[in-house]
């Protein structure tokens, strides 16, 4: 209810600003080409609206900016997790390997084998 008197009352302010200066007119230069006998309430209504669209444009890229930064850090803060979670399994390996007397295998694979062993597996899947 509040809202709706203040913008009432905003209008009406707007209005007899507008009748009272609507006979006077000014010249504008906008990037030294001159415009003559232009109404004032013209120019300052046309400010208050680039004006708006200005503010709005930085609103809009400032949100845009939060937004990124704030994928970058659940990024950031996923793979220190993930970076955390490999460390503690890793050490578990550490820990558990020789004492559970884990052998090496004799004859381990080559990065090549593993590759194909792997196509192989797509392959048959599809």
């Amino acid at each position: 209810m509040i809202r709706l008197i203040v913008n009432i009352l905003f209008l009406i302010v707007l209005a007899v600003f507008i009748a009272l200066n609507v006979s006077y007119s000014t010249s504008v230069n906008i990037f030294g080409r001159v415009f003559e006998n232009i109404s004032v309430v013209a120019v300052i209504l046309l400010s208050i609206v680039l004006g708006v669209l200005y503010s709005f444009l930085f609103y809009v890229s400032t949100y845009l900016g939060r937004l990124q930064k704030g994928k970058i850090k659940e990024k950031k803060d996923f793979t220190i997790k993930k970076e955390k979670e490999l460390k503690t399994r890793e050490k578990l390996l550490e820990k558990s390997s020789p004492a559970q007397g884990v052998m090496e295998e004799e004859n381990p694979l080559s990065l090549e084998e593993v590759r194909s062993r792997k196509g192989r597996k797509k392959k048959n899947k599809e």
